[in-house]
């Protein structure tokens, strides 16, 4: 659609406008032969279907066409082919600049605006192709199109809020053991130590309830986003196990050159059993980037842990994250994955069982769409921690701890009304360790609505 108004509009626009512009592209994919006339080795890509490999060749020789309008109009059509908005944009700004009278390059402009969510230079631009380029009425369809979604777009409320309400059942709702005995060394000798059996796992039923809230809104070309909730879970027989989550978050996203940035800021409180056990506060600071259907990210994320009594147990940790995220078709239907990978290094601010702490995550997800509206996903996590010293002498003779953590979750969210949804929610979770005293279990199931104004 892009490229076919590209050639209407140019055959449309006022004879000064076609005598100052180039000869425009003119197949329905926006990219003529001619233009690939100086860069055969990015033709080949674009022949191919490689249209990521052409753009970042394409960009590798940018240094030598500083001055160059149909250079950054490629760059540009190859962008928007990728969803790379913001870089389209950038180019596109250039070639107006060079070429004022290219109208094909202003509506391309208009559209990457738009969808990067700068709906006010999209309009202006809109406005600007259609006084000064008079679009035959294709055109101008594609242009009260984007307009229409822009008018709904910024009709949305920047709040955004929702209540939750869950009753479930947890097969380990006080955290227990699953071994009834603990081996001890004392030397090379070794004895069981007979637990007893309040420290094994018990079942329990739980009421889950939960509030949140989130507010976003433009700051010139980023988007500023603020969000706060409350969660609580109460057991009906495990009281000092029923814990109160308060978090609070802040976070800035803007359009760059390399993707789509952001910074947050998370802060997060949790009660356990009506005291007080841990603040946590992190910050982070991500990049995404699409290609080709799907979209790569990055992040590196600083933790600062801090428990309210249990002090030994203070550590910051330093996490980086890579994923990507990607669409797909199972013949027709629609399927979402995403792959994720985490590693960790946790430093205790004092003496520590173990000393620090080295952890990596690998998280799954698939999800995909169900009759009526309804969606289901799946995701697994695989992670594993180290521990650098002895944990304790009377513990397998000081091993080192490890710790490995398998979690599965399904869910499935079916829409009651336009504002209410069914959730239903079950969740497996297996510790494994060296240590007998840190091997836990437990499953979870439960069912609720989700209310959002």
């Amino acid at each position: 659609m892009i490229a076919t108004a590209i050639v209407i509009m140019a055959a449309a626009a006022p004879a000064h406008a076609q005598s100052a512009a180039p000869v425009p592209s003119t197949s329905l994919n926006g990219i003529a032969p001619a233009d690939l006339d100086a860069y055969p080795g990015i033709r080949a890509h674009v022949e191919q279907g490689n249209y990521a490999e052409a753009l970042s060749a394409l960009q590798a020789v940018q240094a030598g066409h500083s001055d160059d309008p149909a250079y950054f109009n490629l760059l540009g059509i190859l962008a928007l082919k990728l969803a790379d908005y913001a870089t389209a944009v950038t180019a596109l700004e250039r070639v107006v600049l060079m070429q004022p009278d290219n109208a094909g390059a202003w509506l391309d402009l208009a559209i990457a605006s738009a969808e990067t969510g700068n709906i006010t230079s999209a309009a202006g631009y809109f406005d600007y192709v259609e006084s000064q380029f008079n679009p035959p009425p294709s055109v101008r369809v594609v242009v009260s199109r984007y307009r229409a979604r822009m008018t709904a777009r910024s009709s949305e409320s920047p709040w955004q809020s929702h209540v939750d309400f869950l009753y479930g059942v947890d097969t380990n709702a006080n955290s227990g053991l699953q071994t009834s005995a603990i081996p001890l060394t004392f030397g090379a000798d070794r004895i069981n130590l007979i637990l007893d059996p309040s420290f094994q796992a018990r079942t329990d039923h739980f009421m889950q309830a939960g509030v949140g809230t989130r507010y976003r809104t433009r700051l010139g070309s980023s988007i500023a986003e603020l969000s706060v909730g409350v969660r609580s879970r109460e057991y009906l027989h495990e009281k000092n196990f029923s814990t109160i989550s308060a978090n609070a978050s802040a976070g800035l996203h803007r359009a760059t050159l390399l993707g789509d940035a952001s910074a947050w800021l998370h802060l997060e409180r949790l009660w356990l059993g009506g005291s007080s056990l841990l603040n946590n506060l992190r910050a982070i600071a991500q990049i995404e980037r699409p290609m080709e259907g799907c979209r790569l990210g990055g992040s590196a994320e600083l933790e600062w842990r801090r428990y309210t009594t249990l002090k030994t147990l203070d550590a910051n940790v330093i996490w980086g994250q890579g994923g990507i995220a990607c669409d797909w078709k199972a013949g027709q239907l629609p399927v979402q994955t995403i792959l994720i990978g985490r590693v960790g290094f946790d430093d205790p601010t004092g003496p520590r069982a173990g000393g620090q702490t080295r952890h990596k995550e690998l998280i799954g997800q698939v999800g995909m769409p169900l009759a009526w509206g309804a969606r289901a996903d799946l995701s697994m996590t695989v992670a594993e921690a180290r521990d650098d010293e002895g944990y304790s002498p009377l513990l397998e003779q000081n091993a080192a701890r490890t710790l490995d953590r398998h979690t599965i979750r399904f869910s499935v969210v079916a829409p009651v009304s336009a504002d209410m949804d069914l959730q239903l929610l079950a969740e497996d979770n297996r510790f494994k360790s060296n240590l007998a005293l840190f091997r836990q279990s437990g499953k979870s199931l439960s069912v609720g609505l989700r209310y959002r104004f």
